[in-house]
C-alpha cells in the first residue's frame, strides 16, 4: 500500500527527507498542472528523476519548484536506471539554494526598490515634510 497526498500539504523536499531518514526505496509519482513526473529512491537516496524530457538532477531541481500537485508513493517500483549519484542531503541543499536564488531574482525583477531609489524616496519625503529627521 502506498502513500498519497498533495504537495501543498507535504512538499517534495519533505517527502524525500522522510524516506531518506527511513532508508526507504520507492517511486514517487507526481502529477499536476505542470505535467507528470517520477522520482526514485533507493535505500533513502534519490537515484533517478524524470520530468518531461529531463532526467536526473535537471528533472529533480525543476520538480522542487512545484508548490502544488498530487503525489503517490509506490514502494514496489524500482528505478529503471541511476542518473543521480550524490547524497540526497547534498542534492536537496543544492536544490533549495537554486530555488532561493531564483525567487530572489524573480523578486528583484518584480520591482523591488534598490538602495539608491530608497534614499531618493526618503529625501523626497523629508523635503515634503511627510517625514522628519530624528534629532
Amino acid at each position: 500500500m502506498g502513500v498519497k497526498g498533495r504537495l501543498k500539504d507535504m512538499s517534495l523536499v519533505d517527502i524525500i527527507q522522510v524516506f531518506n531518514a527511513e532508508r526507504k526505496s520507492a517511486a514517487i509519482h507526481l502529477g499536476g498542472e505542470h505535467g507528470y513526473a517520477r522520482v526514485y529512491l533507493k535505500d533513502g537516496d534519490v537515484v533517478h528523476a524524470t520530468y518531461r524530457g529531463l532526467m536526473g538532477l535537471d528533472a529533480l531541481y525543476r520538480l522542487l519548484t512545484w508548490k502544488d500537485g498530487e503525489f503517490e508513493v509506490d514502494f514496489t517500483e524500482t528505478a529503471p536506471m541511476k542518473t543521480i549519484h550524490e547524497s540526497s542531503q547534498n542534492v536537496l541543499l543544492e536544490g533549495l539554494r537554486r530555488l532561493d536564488e531564483s525567487q530572489t531574482k524573480a523578486g528583484e525583477s518584480r520591482g523591488y526598490v534598490g538602495d539608491l531609489e530608497s534614499i531618493g524616496l526618503i529625501n523626497k519625503l523629508l523635503e515634503l515634510g511627510i517625514l522628519e529627521r530624528s534629532k
